[in-house]
């Protein structure tokens, strides 16, 4: 498999990942039942409106050669303003944020062991980038 097609697949379990957890946390919050906890309810909001800025500012700050492809294009310069001067991969950070704050929303604590699965395979994803990145920019470690 050639390593954009490899990259593709990743965005795809990405999104499949992204719904399944969607799906677990709503479907937890409507069969099971439990008392609602509203600090456990504005927690998950804040962290959704804390992800939604984030995936703005980060969508501002790359700009037209963002990609949810891991594979980097040929016009990608790396960025070390906004957010990514504070965070390696602030996008992928993002994500943990937002799925994170869905399942707060519903307050699907079940859905939890979903937090630690989207962490691992980010991890996996930001492994296979960082070994493009490390080839087309020098200075960037492999991590």
């Amino acid at each position: 498999m050639k390593d954009k097609q490899k990259g593709w697949l990743l965005v795809f379990i990405q999104f499949v990942l992204l719904a399944v957890i969607i799906i677990s946390a709503s479907a937890e919050f409507k069969y099971i039942n439990r008392p609602l906890l509203p600090a456990v309810h504005y927690i998950g909001v804040t962290l959704l409106l804390l992800g939604i800025l984030l995936f703005m500012l980060v969508l501002i700050t790359f700009g037209q050669i963002m990609t949810p492809n891991p594979v980097p294009g040929d016009k990608y310069k790396l960025n070390t303003s906004g957010l990514y001067g504070i965070v390696r991969h602030p996008m992928y950070f993002t994500v943990l944020v937002l799925i994170t704050g869905i399942i707060l929303y519903f307050q699907a604590f079940y859905s939890l062991i979903w937090i630690p699965v989207a962490f691992i395979f980010l991890l996996y994803k930001i492994k296979f980038e960082e070994q493009f990145l490390s080839k087309k920019i020098s200075g960037i470690p492999a991590v």
